[in-house]
């Protein structure tokens, strides 16, 4: 892999079109910048752990000190108690490739952003609870998408076993952008600005080596 390719292929795995949502979702719940910040760099120390415990071969493998350079001044930034239930459930989150974590990875990845939305917005919050069934379905909906790769690496998801076989390629990607347009309706944003969003999701989600 040369060069440029090892560039893209990290930048891929940074999945940019799930960041985009992130960043509106936050900014929507009126984060200040350095929560804003934090909650980013959580996120993508998080994929950094994720990938670097993976080592999926059909990707450049990620240095596994990446992931802590990011994970201190996340915590730091966005300096809630709700950073704990994050690192937690985004650990056993990285476990998706173990017998017993697969069917219950989409609960894992809704729950990291009930922690990141609950710090802020509170607990008390309707979208804080929304969250949860929304980023539930929406990786649920990402394992149809992977069935056939899935079964491949022997993972034990949901859809595998209920018995699905075929993979639904771009099934995710249209949840991902139903899932900016339920944020977006939150802000006072022009409708340009979800245009934008959803132009920079599309042109960026095939850039993940899947």
């Amino acid at each position: 892999m040369n060069m440029k390719s090892r560039f893209l292929d990290y930048i891929g795995q940074l999945r940019i079109y799930s960041l985009v949502d992130l960043t509106l979702l936050l900014y929507v719940i009126d984060s200040n910048k350095y929560e804003l910040i934090g909650g980013i760099l959580l996120h993508i120390s998080f994929l950094a752990y994720l990938e670097s415990e993976h080592k999926h071969k059909y990707r450049a493998i990620m240095p596994k000190w990446i992931w802590i350079i990011l994970l201190i001044p996340g915590i730091l930034l966005y300096n809630h108690f709700s950073v704990l239930g994050f690192i937690i459930v985004s650990y056993f989150y990285t476990l998706k490739n173990k017998k017993y974590y697969g069917p219950i990875a989409p609960l894992l990845r809704g729950m990291q952003c009930l922690f990141l939305v609950g710090g802020v917005a509170g607990y008390e919050s309707f979208i804080t609870w929304l969250v949860l069934p929304i980023i539930f379905i929406r990786n649920l909906i990402g394992d149809v998408r992977d069935i056939e790769k899935d079964r491949k690496e022997d993972l034990k998801t949901l859809p595998i076993i209920f018995g699905l076989k075929k993979s639904i390629p771009y099934i995710h990607l249209i949840f991902l952008l139903f899932t900016s347009l339920i944020w977006f309706s939150y802000s006072t944003f022009r409708y340009y600005y979800l245009i934008g969003i959803w132009v920079i999701e599309v042109t960026t989600y095939n850039l993940t080596k899947r």
